[in-house]
């Protein structure tokens, strides 16, 4: 019984939502569009998400097990599981569950894109996987060197989505690119943001973070100023394609976000402001993202 606590604490379920929207949101885009989602392609697509998302936490916890040891500033948003720290699990067993997830990762695009005879969401596949090994494994350890909420900004910014719409048979062409304008520095603030509070281990350790190279204070103003930027985007994206959008509230909930940040303005590594701070930029991101999508299902 013990393991199999361990393993869901390794599993990390509130992360799934980083993985689910963006998927869903893609495939929620080719249904304002065609007015129509394949059932089993929609089940799919939302099965590799959920292999994705264990890949990530499982592969992650062991590439930052010995970070992990030195981190006495962890919040549930951030630092990990701990499983590895606090010895629940052996690191090898994290290693060899993190390939197991990539392998049913690829497994599960590999019959997605046979069944919608796009072939592309293998790439797409070998992309997500490649974003997270380059992430935290050598010869590149970009969360070390440097440039790794870039990375995640691509990942769950740009290569999902578009899987998720690929994937419902969608036309690349016919995708708004202007959606990125909202997607992409919405997911760096995020990325930002869970960063925060493990700043001092990972100065420790060497980690180039924008928050370790910045500073605390102005990481925060570039992720809300992130946050203000992908605000007035989507408001102005919500204008022209929804034009009934200014009947409804809906639009200002993100702004909930911006402005509880302001909570945790002040706070340090270690603190409870940090954890109020890093809620709310996580609230804006999934926010924004939920609203898009429901505009998408019901616009």
């Amino acid at each position: 019984m013990k393991q199999i606590v361990s393993w869901i604490k390794a599993s990390r379920l509130p992360s799934q939502s980083y993985i689910f929207l963006p998927l869903l949101l893609g495939q929620s885009l080719y249904y304002y569009h065609e007015n129509h989602l394949d059932p089993i392609t929609f089940l799919l697509v939302q099965l590799f998400g959920i292999f994705n998302q264990l890949y990530i936490v499982y592969a992650n916890d062991y590439a930052d097990r010995d970070t992990d040891l030195k981190n006495e500033t962890f919040t549930i948003f951030s630092g990990g599981s701990r499983v590895i720290a606090e010895g629940k699990l052996k690191p090898e067993s994290l290693k060899k569950a993190g390939i197991l997830m990539a392998f049913f990762c690829t497994v599960v695009s590999s019959l997605t894109a046979v069944y919608t005879k796009q072939p592309i969401l293998v790439v797409l596949n070998l992309c997500a996987i490649f974003l997270l090994y380059s992430y935290s494994y050598p010869p590149f350890r970009f969360s070390y060197r440097g440039g790794g909420e870039l990375l995640q900004m691509l990942g769950v910014g740009l290569v999902l989505p578009i899987y998720g719409y690929l994937a419902q048979s969608g036309d690349f062409s016919f995708f708004p690119k202007e959606l990125f304008l909202i997607l992409l520095p919405m997911n760096l603030a995020c990325a930002i943001a869970t960063s925060l509070p493990d700043s001092p281990s990972d100065k420790i350790s060497n980690k180039k973070t924008f928050t370790v190279l910045l500073g605390n204070p102005l990481a925060k103003t570039v992720l809300l100023f992130l946050e203000i930027i992908t605000y007035l985007f989507f408001i102005r994206y919500l204008q022209i394609h929804f034009s009934y959008f200014e009947e409804g509230f809906y639009h200002y909930i993100p702004l909930l976000g911006i402005f509880g940040s302001v909570f945790g303005w002040k706070g340090k590594p270690g603190s409870f402001s940090i954890s109020v701070f890093v809620f709310f930029s996580i609230f804006f991101a999934l926010s924004v993202q939920i609203e898009l999508i429901l505009f998408f299902f019901y616009g």
